[in-house]
C-alpha cells in the first residue's frame, strides 16, 4: 500500500540554510519614514533651495528700487538741485558747525553760495547753545557726571522771502565724566564730544533740509 504524505510548499523568502539565523534589521533609534501622497517622497533640500531663491529675489527688488529713488512713506525727500544754491548765514564761515554742515551738504549733492542775491534757499543759523547739568555724584556727594545738552535754532526761506521753517530747534546731549584731575585728558575729550554732536546736528539739519516742500 502506497502511503502518500502531504508537504506543504516553503516560500523561498522563508528558506534558509541550516545552522543560519535571519539577520535582525538595525535599530537606528529613528522614526520610520513613510513616502508623501502620490508615492512622492518630499524633497526638502529643494523646497528650502526654492525658499532661499525666493528670499534673494525680493532682497534684490529692494536694493534696485532704493537704487531707482524709491523711497518709503515718510522718507521722501527732495532732490539737492531743487534747494540749491544754499545761502547759510548766521553764524561765520570758520565756525566749526559751518564747516561740519558744509561738508555734510555738498557730500548730499547740495550746491552753495556766497551770495545771498544767488541763492534758492536762505538757512539763517542761530548761535549754538550749551547747558550743563550735573548727571551723578559720588559717595561724598561730589559731582562726577554731567549731561551736556547743545541745541541750535534755525529757520529756513525757500524761495528767499518765503519761510518754510520758523525758528525750529535741534538738540543733542551726552553724558560727561569728570570727577577731577587729568585737565589735558578732560579737555581733549570735551574737543571730541563737541565735534561728535556738531556732527549729529548738521546730519539732522540736512535731513530737514532735504523735507521742505
Amino acid at each position: 500500500m502506497m502511503i502518500g504524505s502531504v508537504f506543504k510548499k516553503t516560500p523561498a523568502s522563508s528558506r534558509r540554510m541550516p545552522g543560519t539565523r535571519k539577520a535582525a534589521l538595525p535599530n537606528t533609534g529613528l522614526p520610520p519614514r513613510f513616502p508623501a501622497p502620490g508615492g512622492m517622497r518630499r524633497n526638502d533640500g529643494a523646497r528650502f533651495g526654492s525658499g532661499s531663491a525666493r528670499g534673494a529675489f525680493f532682497l534684490l527688488m529692494l536694493v534696485l528700487l532704493g537704487a531707482c529713488g524709491f523711497h518709503p512713506r515718510g522718507e521722501s525727500a527732495r532732490p539737492a538741485a531743487a534747494i540749491s544754491p544754499v545761502f547759510i548765514s548766521g553764524l561765520a564761515e570758520h565756525h566749526p558747525l559751518v564747516r561740519e554742515l558744509r561738508r555734510q551738504m555738498q557730500d548730499s549733492g547740495v550746491r552753495l553760495t556766497a551770495e545771498q542775491s544767488q541763492a534758492a534757499t536762505i538757512l539763517r543759523l542761530g548761535k549754538p547753545h550749551r547747558k550743563r547739568s550735573v548727571f551723578s555724584v559720588n559717595a561724598n556727594n561730589k559731582a562726577v557726571e554731567y549731561e551736556v545738552r547743545r541745541s541750535l535754532r534755525f529757520s529756513v526761506e525757500h524761495p528767499p522771502g518765503n519761510r518754510v521753517l520758523n525758528d525750529e530747534e535741534l538738540d543733542t546731549s551726552y553724558i560727561v565724566y569728570n570727577p577731577g584731575g587729568e585737565l589735558l585728558g578732560r579737555a581733549r575729550e570735551e574737543e571730541l564730544r563737541v565735534r561728535d554732536a556738531y556732527r549729529e546736528l548738521a546730519g539732522r539739519l540736512v535731513t530737514r533740509l532735504s523735507k521742505i516742500r
